[in-house]
């Protein structure tokens, strides 16, 4: 019988604060303030921030796979996520002395933080085995994506004075609000700050492969991984799957605060108190769904948890009742943190443990080549329904002005496009073997 990890083990616990510490950054400047700035203050469209936020994940998808597999043969994981996390904050901090009419400036930081914040995250990930094994490490992970959400809620309490100049109504002494860049630096203090304890207190674990390996060799290793899919049943099912998973997901994460504010009306204050619930939601529903896989089959919670999320965003369009809209904000919530709770254990049980490193880095091609097509495709869903446009002009006169307002229109068709997305990956993760029984053997 395993024995139960000791959460309030360093080791442990500085793993988990990463998913603490990341989870500020991409809520404060990937949903909140930075495409809101880019669009609100400086008065360009969606595609300075879609195209940017795409480019830097094709260089995440070309590159990671191959970092993965050198990470494989060397000690380097935890070295790799220090490396990407200085980076991502270094990046990030300089946004904020940007002038505002140097666009291509601050595009090129956002791409080089975003970048840095992606790549860390397969050694983040591969590092959940130095700490904790088996059922363990299913439940650790749940862990750290409570703690990540967590993150999330107290680094946008912590940041909106620094944006508004109060919280919620409350002015705050000694601090004016500098509006939406006033995110920036203390967005990438809070990210490194809640990053030393990982820096200091994880201890990665000796590796079994002892050869060096260049460049060259890894991309080769990476695509011998490809073809080893093959091996392995229902890996490269759950890759493909994750992919339209991811897709829609990442779409939901850098266009939810866009949502509110154009589709809901909501204001900074409102959009980040509507955050704030979700992801308290979050961090409750992800310890029970991290304590549930323990015991149940991942294979079965992860299609329950997709079958969620395609159902809350099919009410989320269809409403117009705002108590049903911050329900269904925190149920949503509740599934985004099942979903990677259960996803990084199950792919770990499907495929062996000495190449964990390179199947991650195909799971993070899988995830960021999704991150690659999930904006631009909601980039042109907004592009052709809206008002102006034939098509958007055909779909109002179909359902009348006065059931769904011509500026909702694309945005709505934008969000029922990912309940299909949803639906294909579900239909291709049906044939995925289930790992409950073997992972109890």
């Amino acid at each position: 019988m395993e024995q139960q990890p000791t959460l309030w083990r360093r080791d442990i616990i500085g793993w988990s604060l990463y998913d603490f510490a990341n989870t500020i950054f991409s809520m404060n400047i990937i949903s909140l303030y930075l495409k809101l700035y880019i669009i609100e203050a400086l008065g360009y469209d969606d595609r300075w921030f879609d195209i940017p936020y795409s480019v830097s994940m094709i260089f995440a998808a070309i590159l990671l796979p191959a970092l993965g597999a050198i990470s494989d043969h060397s000690a380097k994981k935890k070295l790799f996520v220090i490396l990407f996390t200085l980076t991502c904050c270094g990046a990030l901090g300089l946004l904020r002395l940007v002038p505002a009419g140097a666009i291509l400036a601050l595009v090129v930081l956002f791409i080089i933080s975003n970048f840095s914040y992606e790549a860390g995250q397969p050694f983040y990930n591969s590092l959940l085995y130095s700490v904790a094994d088996g059922r363990q490490a299913r439940f650790v992970s749940g862990v750290g994506v409570a703690l990540g959400y967590a993150g999330s809620v107290l680094g946008m309490v912590l940041v909106l004075p620094f944006v508004t100049g109060s919280m919620f109504g409350l002015e705050i002494p000694l601090i004016s609000g500098s509006g939406k860049t006033g995110a920036f630096i203390p967005t990438a203090v809070l990210f490194l700050l809640f990053s030393l304890p990982l820096f200091f207190w994880v201890h990665e674990r000796p590796i079994i492969h002892h050869d060096r390996i260049n460049l060259g060799n890894a991309y080769r290793d990476v695509w011998d991984g490809i073809k080893s899919t093959r091996k392995f049943p229902g890996v490269l099912r759950f890759l493909i799957s994750d992919y339209f998973f991811e897709d829609a997901v990442v779409t939901v994460i850098i266009n939810i605060g866009t949502y509110c504010s154009i589709v809901l009306g909501m204001d900074d204050e409102q959009r980040t108190l509507f955050l704030i619930i979700s992801t308290v939601s979050a961090v409750v529903g992800s310890f029970i769904l991290g304590k549930i896989a323990q015991y149940w089959s991942l294979k079965r919670l992860l299609s329950l948890i997709v079958w969620g999320w395609i159902i809350c965003l099919i009410i989320f369009v269809l409403t117009d009742i705002m108590a049903i809209v911050w329900i269904i904000g925190s149920l949503v919530g509740i599934l985004l943190g099942g979903l990677w709770t259960t996803s990084r254990p199950l792919l770990a049980e499907l495929v062996p443990r000495e190449d964990l490193g390179r199947f991650f880095g195909l799971f993070s091609l899988s995830g960021r080549s999704a991150a690659i097509v999930g904006p631009l495709l909601w980039t042109l869903f907004v592009y052709l329904f809206r008002p102006e446009h034939p098509l958007g002009r055909i779909t109002l006169d179909f359902f009348g002005e006065n059931a769904i307002g011509p500026n909702e229109l694309p945005y709505k068709i934008a969000v029922l496009s990912l309940v299909l997305l949803m639906a294909l990956g579900l239909y291709i993760f049906r044939k995925v073997p289930d790992t409950h029984t073997r992972s109890h053997a």
